[in-house]
């Protein structure tokens, strides 16, 4: 049985959010807080299995509760925001950087249009986060140790030799749970004039998209935007896969958004990209998989490896859920296993 803590500061969503848990067999609600500061005391004393995290609360915020929480007693924490407004999902990425696994749309009452689905979603959401392994976050103003670096597979020469050879055109990446921190170490790194256009593909909740793009704009020089159909991807630009669309290359290079069924029970899905670039009159590319749950991209990078492109899978030490790159290290579809910083060398050498 997962155990669940909600923290929000209207008794009448707490009520709601408790009856919706509470129906899950496979849940139950622990405790509840209508404050940051009663969210931080009750994780200390009943050692939940997950958190849902309101964002926007007097006294203690949700990004310095989640803060205070992953320094003292780390629990898997999903933030669930009321408000679909850009600040308001800006402000659930910073507690994502704070330490929370993912964000999510708070369900509204029954009978609103969506509701049935929001709701699904939200305990989807919930059950998957419960089992993710987290870790200590220090807080900056309590001058601790740094936090552990992860120690990387170092760099092949061969890839590099194959990468000096034949230089790739385009950089993909596909993500899920833990993407949007790794996107951002990734991100935040690279060059000022980094030389290539980049796709990605994060699997994200309706709504959260422009929210994230927000965020990690804030971190990078490089211009961050949502893919349009029949774009044609410029150097040093980095497109999202918009929400409700899958995102591919089309044969005369330029960007094509596919209204189309789910892949992998998701939309974006991180496959209909990856397998775009394995067409054999696409230039080289480089693919990387990042953090994720599921399978979503692990086939279709085999295909872009097998058509002589390279290939990176973000290594299990350093991902917050190591399913999706898992699973393309067993099929063989990546080349490299690498952290984040290790991933940033090696585009940085392009």
């Amino acid at each position: 049985m997962i155990s669940v803590l909600i923290v929000d500061d209207s008794r009448t969503v707490l009520h709601y959010l408790s009856a919706l848990v509470s129906a899950d067999p496979e849940m139950t609600v622990i405790g509840t807080a209508v404050d940051g500061f009663d969210a931080v005391d009750l994780v200390k004393r009943l050692t939940p299995d997950v958190v849902i995290m309101d964002i926007e609360m007097p006294e203690l915020d949700g990004i310095a509760a989640t803060r205070k929480i992953m320094a003292e007693s780390p629990v898997p924490i999903v933030i669930c925001s009321t408000s679909m407004d850009h600040d308001s999902t800006e402000m659930s990425y910073r507690a994502i950087e704070a330490g929370a696994l993912a964000a999510v749309a708070k369900p509204k009452g029954p009978g609103a249009p969506g509701a049935q689905e929001t709701v699904k979603r939200l305990l989807r959401q919930v059950k998957l986060m419960s089992a993710v392994k987290v870790i200590r976050r220090f807080s900056s103003a309590a001058s601790p140790p740094p936090a552990p670096q992860f120690q990387s597979t170092a760099i092949e020469d061969s890839f590099l030799r194959d990468l000096r050879r034949c230089p790739p055109t385009l950089i993909a990446i596909g993500a899920s749970t833990g993407g949007p921190m790794a996107l951002m170490n990734i991100l935040a790194k690279l060059k000022n004039d980094f030389p290539l256009p980049i796709l990605i593909v994060q699997h994200i909740a309706q709504g959260f998209l422009v929210g994230m793009l927000n965020w990690l704009q804030g971190q990078t020089v490089l211009s961050l935007g949502i893919a349009e159909e029949g774009e044609k991807p410029l150097p040093g630009h980095v497109y999202f896969a918009p929400d409700g669309y899958h995102l591919e290359l089309s044969s005369d290079a330029g960007l094509h958004l596919i209204e189309g069924p789910q892949e992998y029970n998701v939309k974006p899905a991180v496959a209909p990209l990856f397998r775009s670039l394995a067409r054999p009159e696409v230039p080289p590319v480089l693919g990387i998989l990042l953090t994720g749950m599921g399978r979503d991209g692990a086939l279709e990078l085999l295909a872009m490896r097998k058509r002589g492109h390279l290939t990176i899978a973000q290594d299990e030490e350093s991902s917050i859920v190591n399913g999706m790159p898992g699973e393309a290290a067993n099929l063989g579809a990546a080349r490299m296993r690498l952290a984040p910083d290790a991933i940033v060398e090696v585009l940085n050498l392009l």
